[in-house]
């Protein structure tokens, strides 16, 4: 299966997690990188059907994948469809039998335009025309037939659960929390000396943040900040991991700022190394300007007892008590950040109880295992009373 982002991930750990617990799974998805039409294993079928791979709202995919649904359920019956937003809506409302429908929220359409305007381009055509765009296209067509078809909506945060409940008047009953879940065998405190080595890294201060670049995610934030670090601290060290159009922008920032030989830029790394990334730090900041349900990389950095410093904005306080697992801060503000991240570099004793303290309630109540035996739980009362 291609994975991408975060809701990328979420379906595959729960599908795998699925499988592992003897349930059948079939995946409708967007056109694979490399042209596979189908992939099967046991109890796992994935179907890749459309004109652009991760690109789920082109007229092509939409068609094809509620045929190919249409299709596979005269033969299969299927027992019940979970969509990942709206992706999977058009198969229950197409379909001749009633077939019971859950759909997970990521994020929605008026969150979208909260970070448009979070990141100074609500105003510039591009953000005008997504805003518009969405706004006509998803959030008025749309919404209305997702909520009042669905049996149950699950949302990844507490804050987005709130958000859907206020802005589109769904039912409490319908509503439900599982945030996406992590591997925790996999994000877990370990010696990542052959990687500190390859960045030649010795004895730093490390800072680092993880994400697909792009100015919501305020990364340029840190790099604003670094000069006031380095008063204090001359070893500090940033890595920011992944890769995007803004990357270039960074960089030319970083030069610009003077702080060109304090910044590592690795570009997109594979998923299976970000373990080791997450441990090269010190602290795990994320000052992200994006009104998301939960950005991944925050729970997976507290997996690996780091302790976090990240914007108090959409999902991220659903994982994060201020001042006890982690450190909130005020979206774009620039003395906040860099007065935590000060904190923190000078306090190596809070820095490490907060990092521990983080890790256990990641364990107790953002692992896989949990995700999965509630989204389980969800499916079950669901058929029940089908």
């Amino acid at each position: 299966m291609h994975v991408k982002g975060g809701m990328e991930i979420h379906v595959k750990e729960l599908a795998e997690g699925l499988v592992k617990r003897s349930h059948k799974v079939t995946i409708i998805t967007t056109r694979h990188p490399k042209g596979i039409e189908k992939e099967e294993t046991e109890n796992l079928k994935i179907y890749y059907v459309g004109d652009k791979p991760l690109k789920y709202t082109t007229k092509r995919y939409s068609e094809e994948s509620v045929k190919l649904f249409l299709k596979l359920n005269k033969k299969e019956n299927f027992d019940l469809i979970h969509s990942q937003s709206g992706a999977g809506v058009w198969y229950a409302l197409k379909c001749e039998k009633i077939v019971p429908l859950i759909i997970t929220f990521h994020g929605i359409t008026l969150n979208e335009a909260k970070s448009l305007w979070n990141t100074g381009l609500i105003g510039r055509g591009k953000g005008l025309y997504i805003l518009i765009r969405d706004f006509i296209n998803y959030h008025l067509s749309n919404h209305k037939l997702f909520f009042e078809r669905a049996d149950r909506i699950i949302a990844v945060s507490n804050e987005l659960a709130k958000d859907i409940k206020r802005q589109y008047k769904v039912p409490e009953e319908k509503l439900v929390v599982i945030p996406n879940g992590i591997d925790v065998s996999k994000f877990k405190p370990m010696l990542a000396e052959d990687l500190r080595e390859k960045l030649g890294l010795t004895d730093e201060k490390v800072i680092v943040s993880v994400g697909a670049i792009s100015r919501q995610k305020g990364f340029h934030l840190l790099l604003k900040t670094l000069p006031d670090i380095l008063k204090e601290y001359k070893n500090a060290r940033l890595i920011i991991v992944g890769g995007g159009l803004y990357l270039q922008k960074l960089k030319d920032m970083a030069v610009k700022l003077g702080v060109k030989n304090h910044v590592i830029f690795t570009g997109r790394v594979p998923d299976e190394e970000l373990p080791k990334y997450y441990n090269l730090a010190d602290i795990f900041a994320f000052p992200t300007l994006r009104v998301e349900g939960l950005p991944l990389v925050i729970p997976e950095a507290m997996a690996c007892e780091k302790p976090v410093v990240a914007s108090r904005i959409g999902g991220i306080p659903t994982v994060i008590e201020d001042g006890k697992d982690g450190f909130l801060i005020k979206p774009n503000d620039l003395k906040d950040l860099r007065d935590k991240i000060l904190m923190l570099l000078e306090d190596e004793k809070l820095a490490k109880r907060v990092g521990k303290t983080a890790r256990r309630k990641v364990v107790r109540r953002f692992s896989v295992d949990r995700m999965v035996n509630d989204t389980i739980k969800v499916y079950e009362e669901v058929l029940e009373r089908k």
